[in-house]
């Protein structure tokens, strides 16, 4: 049994998902490539003002002056046929690249009784990366094809067996919002089904894409329906017609069973694209990268990664000099905080940031990467409780990174080097709630708040304590002192330190940490 996930005029599909705003529009997609420029494909809004397919592009902005002229890209069509590779390989490994739009996925080992759920799932997120697919399931390649572009909402043809067992040629299809139903005996479910006969009888002969030659031969014949052309006998239509025919005939039938053209999944997590037009305001950019992050995620999470950090390229418009160096395109890289391969994070995270990027030129290029690593997989604790919204704090964390810099996000740790306030940032490992419940009794007290650098400070010593002290920001008399508390480290070495630390309060208010290192004394911080 196989799957082909169709994907109906890609072309125009493919240009017309990089940007916001078109659908709905009348827009028309030209074809440089030949000699004279020619309307190739356009939307139903273009249809109904009476630009089509076949004219000139003067032809058709004469007949629609509200036209928008697009026109043919590899580029969109090759970032399009990524996106529909990585929806099929979500559904199995076996995936081939049939040609422009089209998959064929086949199903050994796929488990059915997911399956419909599965197709359901390809649908939406292929709607949600601007593609409008159609998927169906037969017993070859071909079948199935001939399904996803001829069923209407669920259909079955056949029967389908839950074990995937195909006793006889058999297929299932859907289009748009529908999906296909796996069922071993549909006529128990309700759901719309005709024997593979039935289908074929329903099928035009052109839509099964015969050759000018043997189209013409079979209308000859009388011959308009594909459920017609397969009744015939097949030694008949060898003799009659040759090897062609009955290679048709074996398509037409479900009996070719050809070996699939397996594609290996792409190693790539780069989306670049350069403009047709210059970009001068900010929506388009964001509307394009949010397009170029849902792409590279779901790359990423079917191949169970996560983006450990992202480099965004413009390339810009007008070529300046910057202390003698020619500036062609600017570019900004971010550290994912908490790794992750959900785009909403990362897109909040990158907006941020692209907000403060600033250029007086405007944008003709993008370029967005993102650096997989491998997802550490953490055991949960019996006593977590969940979050409500358990991306609430990754997003929070990765807005706070584009404002003031991943580097710059983390935790204290402390540094061997035994003295109190030596420190480092830390990266936050993967975020987990924290645990409750589990009797350990929670302490409040002062927070001291350090002075960088600490202030260096004259100390009056009475009894061996401190019973005054002045230094830039603050002095008066103690009227409270705790300590000293001893320190010491690196006694190994001959730059080790020792030092006398003593919490005072003055009588004028205030409590402040006072410290002695050899013969120096400094105001560490204050205590809120």
């Amino acid at each position: 049994m196989y799957t082909v996930i169709d994907i109906p005029r890609f072309a125009l599909q493919a240009v017309l998902r990089l940007e916001e705003g078109l659908r709905g529009r009348p827009v028309v997609l030209v074809d440089e490539s030949l000699a004279k420029p020619m309307v190739i494909d356009c939307t139903r809004a273009a249809e109904r003002a009476g630009a089509l397919p076949g004219l000139s592009l003067p032809q058709a902005i004469a007949r629609c002056e509200e036209v928008v002229v697009r026109y043919c890209s590899e580029k969109a069509e090759a970032l399009a046929g990524r996106a529909l590779f990585d929806c099929a390989y979500s559904l199995s490994p076996r995936v081939e690249e049939t040609y422009p739009g089209v998959c064929s996925i086949g199903l050994v080992g796929v488990n059915w009784k997911t399956l419909v759920g599965s197709c359901q799932e390809i649908v939406s997120v292929l709607r949600g990366l601007g593609l409008r697919g159609r998927i169906g399931v037969g017993a070859t390649p071909d079948i199935a094809l001939f399904v996803a572009r001829k069923s209407k909402g669920v259909t079955v043809v056949g029967e389908l067996s839950l074990q995937g067992r195909a006793d006889c040629p058999q297929s299932a299809g859907v289009v748009e919002d529908g999906w296909p139903a796996m069922v071993a005996e549909p006529e128990r479910t309700g759901l719309p089904h005709c024997s593979l006969k039935e289908f074929l009888n329903s099928l035009p002969i052109e839509a099964v894409e015969p050759s000018e030659e043997l189209e013409a031969i079979l209308d000859q014949w009388g011959i308009h329906w594909a459920g017609a052309f397969a009744q015939l006998p097949r030694e008949e239509v060898g003799k009659r017609l040759g090897a062609e025919g009955l290679a048709f005939w074996d398509r037409i039938s479900g009996r070719e069973e050809r070996p699939l053209r397996i594609s290996e999944l792409p190693e790539v997590y780069e989306e670049s694209l350069e403009f047709e037009y210059e970009v001068d305001t900010l929506e388009p950019l964001l509307f394009l990268i949010r397009r170029f992050l849902d792409q590279l995620c779901l790359r990423l999470r079917v191949s169970a990664l996560v983006a450990e950090s992202i480099h965004l390229k413009l390339g810009l418009a007008d070529i300046r000099l910057e202390d003698g160096e020619r500036i062609e395109a600017i570019e900004t890289s971010l550290k994912i905080p908490d790794p992750t391969s959900d785009s909403e994070a990362l897109f909040m995270m990158l907006s941020t940031r692209l907000e403060k990027m600033d250029t007086d030129s405007a944008v003709v290029g993008l370029c967005l990467k993102v650096d997989p690593i491998d997802r550490n997989e953490s055991q949960l604790g019996l006593f977590e409780t969940s979050l409500k919204d358990p991306h609430r704090f990754t997003q929070t964390l990765a807005q706070v990174a584009g404002i003031v810099g991943a580097d710059n996000v983390g935790r204290p740790s402390l540094e061997l080097s035994g003295r109190p306030e030596g420190m480092t940032l830390e990266r936050l490992p993967t975020i987990t709630p924290p645990m409750k419940g589990l009797g350990t009794k929670e302490q409040f007290g002062l927070v001291l708040r350090r002075f960088r650098p600490p202030l260096k400070a004259e100390v009056r010593v009475g009894e061996r304590r401190p019973i005054w002290f002045r230094c830039s920001r603050v002095g008066g008399m103690v009227a409270q002192c705790r300590g000293p508390w001893a320190h010491s480290g690196q006694w190994w070495e001959s730059g080790g330190w020792n030092r006398l630390e003593w919490d005072v309060e003055l009588k004028a208010g205030g409590v402040y940490r006072l410290v002695k290192e050899r013969t120096q004394w400094m105001v560490e911080g204050m205590y809120d």
